[in-house]
């Protein structure tokens, strides 16, 4: 049977002044396409856009002529051969490109003003190329200032790195919004499709068809009537025009409309090519999630938000771009969403709960409940205004999909509404009533008797009535992030306290509140760690460590909890979501007469010698080590450092204080109320780039991150007296791919 090809194109008139263009556009839609694929619908993207300049002269190709003036520093019309020329095609342009050196044009405010856009919606589009690999200077712009701009597109050291970076101005603030990629992680002398999307409440910025950064926008954009929309250069808030050095513009292009996904994709080459980009541009596409896990790009994890169907373990969680500074300090989060039947084979889904309103600051951290087969995820909305916080949720079937419910409710008198966050719903098995928990602080009170876990009760899970405070920990700040579970009689409460999570317990639904004498999880780097049941009676819960230099949000960390006889818990490694590893690694002794020649054999590492350390080579960078450790009486310090080198002075990183029953790392993290570290200390870590993860006698944990170092020495130290090492094995971590 024959097979019938449909052959779809469009063609759109250029006015008659400029035959040579229309001409031209003609054969070219015909030349370029493939007849092997011209069953394809066309794409055609700057049909409609207000403004398309191809640089093979300075006329506008689009609608009116918003045609060019250029400062005679900028020769237009340069042909490409070969492959550039191929991909200028390709992408809809003409093979021609203008060459910048030094100088500028300038479309000032378009026939007609078309260039003044209004509205909330925007897309700029330049393929563009600094042969130089710079990258240093203006590209398109209406400037003028932070407090006058509309648009600038630009290359510049943000962060202390060259990036191209991109600002919107609004009306809302007169500070705009920025998004930005480094220049370091592209082919800086090759061609790039920079493509810029405003959507309402959303602005993205995309590379070579890849979204590598992103923004969450309040208000219409700028009206700067005043400033020239300018290619190659802009102009400062003092009047002066700044010109670039070098560039090559293929075209550039600017609409009054957010282009679809399928447009920008063949802007920038095509699916195949956008495909291409993307692991060069954000890194291999690890989808198992396991410790120390992240999105790829500048994406990060916040606060996590596990949740157990009975079948499918779901991590939900705050994903972050900019350490919690966006949308100008309010965080813009959103619920991000990966699940798992088997804790290995990893599920990502569409975002679970995102900002579909510019009035939204924040999805702030919340939890999920299952009632009768629905799914509702219960947030609370960060205002951009310092309104209160209005409570809300948003259902599905399948714990998947969601939609947001118009249900919301603010907090009134005591608390404070404004601080309103983090709910959690739970049902008291004993009567079925539903209660729920908010974050906030009590109006009137001062001192640390202020933050306080809100409380109300519902019975339909629609009507809520306010009731006193559920409990008042008495700690500085308020309790964040709290969940509320029962485990085999016991009834726990979680919150966390400066980052920190700590725990009360009841054999009471609704207390009276025990606090156990080591309440806290993990270390003061394990942040907001919340917790969800799995099969076998056992309970995981997920933690994030936060980014180097600190700040908000970074990688994924779990945890075990563990219930002893008498209630209290404890944590430990999730065996099924640590890193992968090869095989025993054997080490090099630096100083044999300080021990055996074999580190299995064990060794004793004494205070009272010239050289206090024992001291191995041969350590890989990233590394799996168990050990188990025998102080005696009287050693004050013990510990191991890592990654030193020949001339290294030994900076111990991971120091063990039994008198102060205290871990530390090296500038970061500590650990108190640590019984046993006097006695024998079987010792469990991973060390992977800069983050360090430790589990004491499968019973207490402690992430950080660690000072970079590019040796491979391992040293055991001990002060005060000697310290028997043994059982010492060292493993790499090895990249696994997704089973």
């Amino acid at each position: 049977m024959r097979k019938m090809v449909t052959v779809h194109m469009r063609f759109r008139m250029v006015p008659a002044s400029r035959p040579a263009v229309r001409l031209r556009a003609l054969a070219l839609g015909l030349a370029l396409v493939p007849w092997t694929i011209l069953s394809a619908v066309a794409v055609e993207p700057f049909a409609d856009a207000v403004a398309v300049w191809h640089l093979a002269n300075l006329h506008d190709s689009a609608g009116a002529d918003s045609g060019l003036t250029s400062d005679g520093r900028v020769t237009v019309g340069v042909e490409l051969a070969g492959s550039e020329r191929e991909e200028s095609l390709r992408r809809g342009g003409d093979g021609r490109v203008a060459d910048f050196r030094g100088g500028w044009v300038s479309a000032g405010r378009g026939a007609n003003d078309e260039l003044d856009l209004t509205g909330r919606a925007l897309t700029l589009c330049a393929r563009l190329r600094d042969p130089t690999g710079e990258w240093n200077g203006p590209l398109f712009s209406r400037h003028g200032g932070h407090a006058r701009l509309s648009y600038n597109l630009f290359a510049t050291t943000l962060h202390g790195e060259m990036a191209i970076g991109f600002e919107l101005g609004t009306d809302f603030k007169p500070q705009p919004l920025q998004v930005s990629f480094p220049v370091a992680r592209m082919d800086a002398a090759a061609w790039h499709d920079v493509i810029v999307r405003y959507s309402g409440p959303r602005l993205e910025m995309f590379i070579d068809g890849v979204l590598v950064d992103e923004e969450w926008p309040v208000g219409p954009l700028r009206q700067n009537p005043s400033i020239p929309c300018l290619l190659g250069a802009e102009v400062g808030a003092d009047g002066a025009l700044q010109a670039r050095r070098r560039l090559l513009l293929d075209h550039a292009a600017l609409w009054n409309r957010a282009l679809s996904d399928e447009e920008i994709a063949f802007l920038s080459g095509g699916h195949e090519a956008v495909a291409r980009s993307e692991p060069a541009l954000l890194g291999p596409d690890d989808r198992a999630v396991r410790e120390f896990w992240k999105p790829r790009g500048n994406a990060a994890v916040g606060d996590c938000m596990p949740f157990f169907d009975g079948e499918r373990w779901h991590l939900y969680y705050l994903v972050d771009r900019h350490a919690h500074r966006s949308k100008w300090g309010l965080g813009a989060h959103q619920w991000a969403h990966a699940s798992t039947t088997d804790l290995v084979h990893w599920e990502h889904h569409p975002m679970a709960v995102p900002i579909t309103d510019e009035k939204e600051g924040s999805i702030c951290t919340g939890s999920v409940f299952l009632d009768a087969g629905e799914y509702r995820a219960w947030y609370a909305v960060r205002s951009i205004d310092g309104s209160p916080a209005p409570l809300g949720y948003a259902s599905s079937r399948d714990g998947v999909h969601f939609t947001k419910s118009a249900w919301s409710q603010t907090l009134t008198a005591p608390y404070t509404g404004a601080s309103a966050r983090d709910p959690h719903i739970f049902q008291d098995p004993r009567d079925g009533l539903f209660h729920m928990l908010v974050t906030t602080s009590q109006a009137d009170v001062a001192g640390n008797d202020r933050g306080c876990l809100a409380h109300l009760i519902s019975r339909d899970l629609q009507t809520w009535k306010q009731q006193p405070p559920f409990i008042v920990p008495g700690l500085p700040g308020e309790p964040e992030c709290c969940e509320w579970f029962e485990w085999n009689g016991w009834h726990y409460l979680v919150f966390s306290n400066g980052g920190i999570a700590r725990y009360r317990m009841s054999r009471h639904p609704l207390g009276p509140w025990i606090a156990p004498a080591v309440s806290a999880f993990d270390g003061n780097r394990c942040n907001v760690m919340k917790s969800a049941p799995w099969h076998d009676h056992r309970r995981i819960g997920a933690a994030f460590l936060p980014r180097a230099g600190g700040g908000y949000a970074g990688n994924v960390v779990f945890r075990e909890l563990v219930q002893q006889a008498d209630g209290t818990l404890t944590t430990r490694f999730v065996p099924e979501l640590m890193p992968k590893t090869g095989e025993p690694l054997r080490l090099q002794p630096v100083l044999p007469e300080a021990g055996p020649t074999t580190p299995a054999g064990g060794f004793v590492v004494r205070s009272d010698t010239a050289q206090s350390a024992m001291a191995f080579n041969g350590l890989p960078h990233d590394l799996h080590l168990t050990v188990r450790l025998r102080p005696a009486a009287g050693v004050t310090a013990l510990g191991i450092a890592f990654r030193g080198a020949d001339d290294d002075k030994l900076v111990p990183i991971l120091r063990l204080l039994p008198v102060q029953r205290r871990i530390e790392v090296t500038g970061e993290a500590t650990l108190t109320d640590v019984e046993g570290l006097g006695a024998e200390v079987a010792l469990e870590l991973y060390l992977k780039d800069d983050m360090l993860d430790v589990c004491l006698n499968g019973r207490r944990t402690l992430s950080s991150r660690v000072p970079p170092g590019a040796g491979d020495r391992l040293a055991f130290f001990s002060e005060g007296g000697e310290t028997r090492v043994e059982a010492l094995e060292v493993r790499p971590l090895v990249v696994a791919e997704q089973p």
